[in-house]
């Protein structure tokens, strides 16, 4: 059975997955945004998985919230410890929630003003498929965004725009043609294999299951990426 399913990232890219796969995991979307001489990521995803996300850093409740751009901003404290030198740092999580989707990011000494103040850097709008961060003022956004997608059987996709910069991911040799683009074997030492489609306007890569390496060209053939209007 053929199934599709259409994401949106924090750029405004929009991407189709169509196939026999399991394509009904939840996606992630990751960019940075630069801003006052610092980078900030954040990340879209569902309004469960933000929660998650703020629960497995440690914050244990929410302490204030805004109203902003139309959603609920709410903030948490938490802390990260260097393990080699037991350091800690605070750090305030902040989560924006719309109707369905949400983003969040997190700001190491950061006040709730200083996350009211981020959010107030960029542009947020939901749409059905997704939520778009467009930087605003002196902020901008340094290299395209990703999403993030498991595909059961195939491994995790991280998709971005294909651009003169993302380009630069690709080896140097020549990879197989496959139905709209080439794929490319790779490896990083001591972490294994991994595979890069590159499109007509998308790059993806692909970091298979470890049991499932020799059969990822075959189960990425049956599966199509494309980039979409709207």
């Amino acid at each position: 059975m053929r199934r599709q399913v259409v994401h949106r990232s924090l750029d405004g890219t929009r991407v189709r997955l169509a196939g026999s796969h399991d394509l009904g995991r939840p996606v992630t979307s990751v960019t940075r945004i630069a801003v006052g001489g610092r980078l900030h990521e954040m990340s879209s995803g569902t309004r469960e998985g933000a929660l998650g996300w703020a629960e497995d850093i440690g914050v244990q409740r929410f302490e204030q919230e805004f109203r902003v751009q139309g959603g609920r901003l709410r903030v948490g404290r938490t802390a990260t410890r260097d393990p080699d030198t037991g350091v800690s740092d605070p750090v305030l999580a902040a989560v924006w929630e719309g109707r369905r989707h949400a983003v969040f990011t997190h700001l190491y000494h950061g006040r709730p003003a200083d996350a009211v103040a981020f959010f107030g850097t960029v542009r947020l709008t939901e749409h059905d498929d997704g939520i778009t961060a467009a930087p605003q003022g002196r902020a901008l956004r340094p290299d395209p965004a990703e999403l993030v997608k498991e595909v059961p059987g195939l491994g995790l996709l991280e998709i971005t725009a294909l651009t003169a910069q993302t380009r630069r991911r690709l080896p140097g040799w020549r990879g197989a043609s496959v139905a709209g683009g080439e794929l490319f074997r790779d490896e990083v030492e001591g972490q294994g294999p991994y595979f890069l489609l590159a499109l007509r306007s998308l790059l993806v890569t692909v970091l298979p299951e470890e049991h499932r390496v020799r059969e990822t060209p075959a189960r990425l053939a049956g599966l199509t990426v494309e980039a979409v209007a709207g």
